[in-house]
């Protein structure tokens, strides 16, 4: 498959020259991401979000986390000499552990941080910034985060270039886009999407009947939840294409990615027998390691390993997977231009 591939593009580079140049930044970009490694900065969180992937799980004890700086430190360096080129900074709330993420930061030349956007992470941090974002208005905000922050996360970070708001799209939400895309705009940030998916325990949850709580199942029902079923799917695609199209300055996505994302059915090739993607770059295979705020390399199946393969429509998972080009996207000059303007839109998500 390698092989026909290769094949393929350098066919498709003769027969259009002109691209040559773009292919070759577009290679670039993807260097960045040649080695690249998750890393959980805290098990504390301010927030109770519906169906969090973190702590939907089994948790160390916070005193159980690395407290000794200095340990961290000397593991950066290590990380720094293994060659790691892009550093994922996530939960529970990395923002809550500021003086990780700046010794991570002495070592680490690209990173990206996951945060909910209500605490304001020091300048002296030069990574992008992810705000996380489930809905324009205080209700929205408060049933599926259990708390309002959206306006706190605009304040704190307006017109800051290292930020970027990501606004999961869900069965509930997704006539709200337009608006907090608006709000973003006046704030001077842009803004892009990502697509609710479930954890295998809230999928369980649900399926069976289970009571709600006060942490991570307030509010979802079999007959009435978040999740994203195939009738939502053409609604979403529309909405957000409409939206790339009227706010240039502001939307950083992409249509193909936004095609490909709304898709029915899995987005990737599972496993029936283990239920993993099979083709999901964002595996934590060799040499991608993710390590917990223990600072152990722990073995999982992907970057966001509580949600269900069948499911997944993560942006993470998503935009990984985009990285090499398929035979599909090498079909024609169309096609190939479509990868290589979602590898640049990859760019202005993930990097700064």
């Amino acid at each position: 498959m390698q092989r026909t591939k290769i094949r393929v593009l350098k066919q498709l580079l003769t027969q259009n020259p002109d691209l040559v140049e773009q292919y070759e930044q577009t290679k670039k970009i993807v260097r960045v991401f040649r080695r690249p490694a998750f890393y959980e900065m805290s098990t504390r969180c301010n927030l109770r979000c519906e169906g969090c992937y973190f702590f939907d799980r089994e948790q160390q004890n916070p005193h159980d986390e690395e407290q000794d700086l200095s340990v961290w430190d000397a593991f950066f360096a290590a990380e720094a000499e293994r060659g790691v080129s892009m550093g994922y900074f996530v939960g529970a709330e990395p923002s809550l552990e500021q003086e990780r993420l700046k010794v991570a930061a002495r070592y680490i030349r690209y990173g990206n941080v996951g945060t909910n956007g209500s605490v304001f992470i020091s300048r002296e941090i030069p990574f992008k910034i992810g705000i996380a974002l489930w809905g324009s208005d205080d209700a929205m905000d408060r049933r599926m985060r259990g708390a309002s922050v959206f306006r706190k996360a605009l304040k704190n970070y307006a017109e800051d270039p290292r930020a970027i708001f990501l606004y999961t799209v869900n069965a509930w939400n997704f006539d709200q886009c337009e608006t907090a895309v608006q709000l973003c705009q006046d704030a001077g940030v842009p803004i892009t999407f990502n697509l609710f998916s479930p954890t295998k325990s809230l999928l369980h949850k649900l399926g069976e009947a289970a009571p709600n709580d006060n942490e991570f199942f307030r509010v979802s029902r079999p007959e009435k939840n978040p999740c994203i079923e195939d009738e939502h799917l053409k609604p979403i695609r529309d909405t957000l294409a409409r939206l790339i199209d009227a706010y240039p300055e502001t939307v950083v996505y992409s249509h193909a990615y936004n095609k490909w994302s709304t898709s029915p059915g899995p987005l990737y090739s599972i496993d029936e027998r283990t239920g993993i993607a099979e083709d999901c770059h964002s595996r934590i295979r060799d040499p991608m390691n993710y390590y917990t705020s223990t600072l152990e390399s722990v073995d999982v199946k992907c970057c966001t390993h509580e949600i269900d393969c069948r499911h997944c429509r993560m942006y993470s998972a998503g935009w990984s997977s985009k990285f090499e080009p398929s035979l599909k996207d090498l079909q024609s000059r169309s096609s190939f231009c479509d990868w290589m303007e979602m590898i640049g839109v990859l760019s202005d998500i993930f990097v700064y």
